[in-house]
């Protein structure tokens, strides 16, 4: 401020002694403001003010700023107003109202106020000739976030103007209807609180934080019989409870579970029943890669011992035909059939695509299988004294013994050929590169986990839209399945802001509806043990139980009164008459018979249902708060008038029972209704 006032003091000494030429140094009095964009600041900042006379530097010293003034006006020298924009300090949520506050530097008397809305979604303006304007921003019309540039013009009585701009962004803010359709999607269930914690964020903010967190792991939860030295089988089904009902990383455990039925391992009558602990790893293992890039998930299935007995590649020999042996050639076909690429070639919108004769192009045939059988030759368990003494290690990657690995050639995909002479690692590193770089890949995955995750019947250009994620990220990094599952669960056909597909949503899987329920009911037991026995009887399905490596159904399973509507639904090919009876039977068996609030004692390894909580709502709130409550954690919204209907009529019916018994039987009714079991 003093180099200001010398140089002000300067000038006006060359001006009388002639110097400094014949035109004036007084700028102009009325000033017109910019019109020009180019000082937009980015999101939630300022921009410098850009003052129609030459400009003053702000400053903190107000002596010197008087001193400076007094000079001005003794020398009729007017300075146009400095003035800076404030923006609210927390996250700008779409629907929400807030306040842009001006900062003028000195006194703010005699100052005109104009505020306009330069670029964005319109919006309602209040306040717009007063130093602090209200925004109201329109509620939330799509999952993008949406960029708004404001501008102020400043004058003052002399006339002189000062012209500024800011941008601002603002982001979704979820509700709770909102947060728990997400979550349907995203979660294994979710909990009232869980609902709550997650609205009022965006669905990206939601999850980015659920990609975040650590992932839960089985294996510590892997728990012996009492008295017992190893864990069984229904010490691993415990451990997945456990971890499903109680893990905060419910996005990773949703996704690992559909990752579990893509890349198939089950111990429903096979060897591996009595490895609950390499079951376990296996599961962890999905567990650890869900978010990662899909080329090493690959890998570390392939080199997984579990998998390895599974699909009969561990242990698999190279030729000998001496010995009449000849490479296993199961998981050569299974890796290319159900993991990666599919039978027929693929657009990348998932559709098939047909030769000039207009037939199918299958994307391999025995040659590539015979190719393929010789690279998964010479592996074996991890740390094995030698090939024949095999340590059965299952927690651990197989290794490679040199001896029983093909050397010959090895025929791949597009005809790569590995050349003679190839080792094992090597010729692995090269086949899963072949099959990764496959067109199908992207296409093929992208499908089956929108399916998993959100819609049987997803559009041609959702599948493209996920598939271009997954071939490039956008920081050209290929298979980044935490951006897959964004994409997947961010797309307009999941989140349904302006648009309503006429097929949308899919038949929730019984594991998944039995899970909610108990989620939401906090089901346990006081030893805390979550032994249960015959999933696969009782609800057609259970964790790494399938009945064969092309899971329990699959995912262009057609019931026959869809055929026409050319639709699919994979779930209904476990809608049994058997199965189904068993189910609804189980959740009877659930919420009517083994609810806590209906019990004098409690059997400490039986596991309760809690329903606390909806028997004090019922009882002092009445029936309808009730319901509204279950359409939000239940439905997510989507409880139909028919279902409302239907629940209060059975009320009615128990009306003079206890609230414990009504509670039951409401509950007992959700989980039997269309609504519940229908995702959407």
């Amino acid at each position: 401020m003093k180099m200001r006032v010398l140089f002000l003091l300067v000038t006006l000494v060359l001006s009388a002694c002639g110097g400094g030429g014949s035109e004036s140094n007084t700028p102009t009095t009325s000033p017109q403001p910019p019109t020009s964009n180019e000082n937009t600041n980015n999101a939630n900042t300022a921009n410098s003010s850009t003052p129609t006379s030459p400009s003053n530097e702000p400053s903190d010293d107000t002596a010197d700023q008087n001193s400076s003034d007094d000079l001005a006006d003794a020398q009729n020298i007017s300075t146009s107003p400095v003035v800076d924009i404030r923006l609210p300090g927390d996250v700008v949520r779409k629907g929400s109202v807030i306040t842009i506050d001006s900062v003028i530097e000195g006194s703010t008397e005699g100052l005109s106020f104009a505020w306009v809305q330069i670029s964005g979604p319109t919006v309602t303006l209040a306040g717009a000739d007063s130093a602090s304007l209200t925004v109201t921003l329109p509620s939330a019309n799509s999952i993008s976030n949406e960029s708004y540039t404001f501008a102020l013009t400043v004058t003052d009585n002399a006339g002189m103007s000062t012209y500024t701009e800011t941008s601002i962004e603002s982001v979704n803010a979820m509700t709770e209807l909102q947060a728990s359709a997400l979550m349907q999607q995203a979660t294994l269930g979710a909990t009232y609180a869980e609902i709550q914690s997650a609205s009022g964020m965006s669905e990206s903010e939601w999850l980015d934080q659920q990609i975040a967190l650590t992932p839960t792991l089985h294996t510590p939860l892997l728990e012996n019989y009492p008295d017992r030295d190893n864990p069984s089988h229904i010490n691993r089904i415990d451990a997945w409870w456990k971890a499903s009902l109680n893990a905060p990383d419910q996005l990773r455990q949703r996704v690992a579970f559909a990752l579990s039925e893509i890349f198939v391992v089950s111990d429903a009558n096979t060897a591996l029943r009595g490895e609950p602990e390499g079951m376990v790893a296996y599961y962890d293992m999905l567990l650890k890669h869900a978010f990662g890039n899909f080329r090493t998930l690959l890998e570390s299935v392939t080199l997984s011992p579990a998998m390895g007995v599974y699909l009969s590649h561990l242990g698999n020999e190279k030729a000998n035909a001496e010995l009449n042996i000849r490479p296993d050639e199961n998981y050569a076909r299974e890796v290319m059939q159900l993991f990666t690429i599919g039978l027929n070639e693929l657009n990348l919108d998932g559709t098939v695509k047909l030769d000039a004769d207009g037939n199918t192009i299958p994307t391999y045939s025995q040659t590539e299988i015979a190719g393929f059988a010789k690279v998964f030759t010479g592996w074996t368990f991890a740390y094995s004294a030698r090939w024949d003494r095999p340590s059965r290690n299952y927690t651990l990657p197989m290794h490679a013994f040199a001896d029983y690995h093909s050397m010959e050639e090895k025929p791949l995909l597009g005809g790569e050929i590995i050349p003679k002479n190839t080792g094992p690692h090597e010729s692995m590193q090269l086949a899963l590169d072949n099959l990764f770089a496959h067109s199908n890949v992207a296409p093929f995955i992208s499908k089956q986990l929108i399916q998993r995750l959100v819609k049987s019947n997803p559009t041609q250009a959702y599948i493209a839209r996920v598939a271009t994620i997954f071939n490039d990220n956008g920081e050209g990094v290929k298979g980044d399945l935490g951006a897959v599952i964004k994409a997947i669960l961010l797309d307009e056909e999941a989140r349904k802001y302006s648009s309503v597909q006429l097929h949308s949503g899919k038949i929730k899987e019984p594991i998944l509806v039995k899970l909610h329920l108990w989620r939401v009911l906090n089901a346990r037991s006081e030893l805390n043990r979550y032994y249960t026995w015959n999933l696969t009887t009782a609800y057609g399905q259970g964790p790494l139980l399938s009945p064969s490596v092309f899971n329990f159904f699959r995912p262009d399973h057609q019931p026959n009164e869809l055929q026409a509507l050319g639709l699919v639904a994979p779930e209904l090919q476990i809608a049994t008459d058997s199965n189904m009876i068993s189910t609804i039977n189980g959740h009877y068996g659930d919420l009517v018979w083994r609810m806590a609030e209906r019990k004098t004692t409690l059997n400490p390894n039986t596991i309760y249902m809690y329903a606390q909580a909806d028997i004090e709502m019922l009882t002092n709130n009445g029936l309808q708060p009730l319901l509204d409550y279950y359409d939000l954690v239940y439905f997510a919204g989507s409880m139909s008038d028919t279902t409302r209907t239907a629940l209060v009529d059975l009320d009615s019916y128990f009306m003079n029972r206890d609230a414990s018994l009504r509670v039951a039987q409401l509950l007992y009714m959700i989980s039997l209704s269309p609504d519940f079991n229908y995702q959407n």
